[in-house]
């Protein structure tokens, strides 16, 4: 049976270290919060998702929770550039 519990319960029981993960939606279906969450709960090593990665992605990186990307194009028209993605790749 399904459960409702809050985000950072979600996390906790569902986001280990070293998982392999895919938060996807497109504008306001971001879900910046469970990316906001998994930083704030210090999720390390994980592998990211994303058919096109932003700015959520970009901030799971600067903060250290991503170990590798997985990704079809880097970048997002509406935002400009991933600036921690870019800095991780010139600086790796």
């Amino acid at each position: 049976m399904a459960r409702i519990v809050s985000l950072a319960e979600a996390v906790s029981e569902l986001v280990d270290d070293g998982d392999t993960i895919a938060l996807e939606g497109f504008t306001h279906l971001i879900p910046v919060a469970a990316g906001q969450e998994i930083i704030r709960q210090r999720r390390r090593d994980l592998t990211l998702v994303r058919m096109t990665p932003d700015i959520v992605y970009d901030q799971m990186i600067g903060a250290g929770c991503a170990r590798k990307l997985v990704f079809s194009w880097g970048g997002n028209p509406g935002v400009g550039s991933l600036h921690r993605f870019r800095d991780a790749v010139v600086n790796s």
